[in-house]
């Protein structure tokens, strides 16, 4: 439905970082939006009207105000940062952020996302002991190339900041979660601190309400 106020709408589950990627960008672009929690421990994304949104039963989803509708959290982050800053120009450092969006959800939100769901949500890491030092294992992996690439560089995609850093922030900082220790990554936990301290960065919870 076309909203004349020109508002948007994110469906989003607070506790997510992809929700947190979506929500971060609309206040980092400026744009007025409402949130709308959908509880995904709730099974809320299962609605016939959810699904009606998203096939694919998932956040975040993001309703434009002319009424179309975008799925996939770096999908929304590549939308709402056309033609500004935090998405280079020239082509090739255009391709490095997306080289790094790829990896992000290929190689890293898989692992370090999902140890932190069964941890701290599922509350079943008990359950599956093999299945966990699995997905932690490859979500260290993950860390080690952060890690090589921000021993070299003060972002990502070079010495802006930019989605790629936005899309990697939203697990990374909240590994813990899951049980990783970021300790052993000093180049991880400066480029944290930088992020964090970027303009309009906000706190998982405050960017998602």
């Amino acid at each position: 439905m076309n909203d004349p106020s020109g508002r948007y709408k994110l469906h989003g589950d607070f506790r997510s970082g992809n929700c947190y990627k979506a929500a971060q960008m609309l206040h980092l672009v400026g744009k007025q939006f409402d949130w709308a929690e959908t509880d995904i421990m709730a099974r809320a994304t299962r609605t016939d009207e959810f699904l009606a949104m998203n096939p694919n039963g998932k956040v975040p989803v993001l309703q434009l105000p002319d009424g179309r509708v975008l799925s996939e959290s770096n999908a929304i982050l590549l939308h709402l940062a056309e033609g500004t800053r935090w998405l280079p120009d020239d082509a090739y450092e255009r391709a490095l952020v997306y080289q790094w969006l790829f990896f992000e959800q290929y190689s890293h939100e898989p692992y370090i996302a999902v140890v932190r769901f069964i941890v701290s949500y599922a509350k079943s890491a008990g359950e599956q002991p093999e299945r966990v030092e699995e997905l932690r294992m490859k979500g260290y992996a993950a860390l080690d190339v952060m890690e090589k690439r921000l021993e070299r560089l003060p972002f990502l995609a070079g010495d802006a900041f930019t989605i790629a850093d936005i899309a990697l922030y939203a697990y990374t900082h909240v590994a813990h979660e899951g049980g990783f220790d970021i300790e052993p990554y000093p180049a991880v936990r400066g480029w944290l601190d930088r992020v964090g301290e970027q303009p309009g960065m906000l706190p998982m919870r405050e960017a998602c309400a």
